[in-house]
């Protein structure tokens, strides 16, 4: 397996991460679109997930090995 692979959700491919639940952002609407005013934390605890399947990735495996590692 590649280095590059490392790097890529091994469910369905995707690059893109988020965490959940610990992020909100507080918004306007403004000229007919939401911007982002401000993002805060709402908790010190988070979970990683790959943004297009949803599966979970396990953060501290992940560090470890130096690739993505799901739960």
């Amino acid at each position: 397996m590649s280095s590059k692979n490392n790097l890529i959700c091994p469910n369905c491919g995707s690059a893109s991460f988020v965490t959940k639940p610990n992020r909100y952002d507080l918004l306007n609407f403004v000229d007919g679109n939401f911007e982002i005013v401000k993002s805060e934390v709402a908790d010190e605890e988070y979970r990683i997930f790959c943004r297009e399947c949803g599966a979970e990735i396990d953060e501290k495996a992940s560090l470890s090995y130096k690739k993505i590692i799901l739960v």
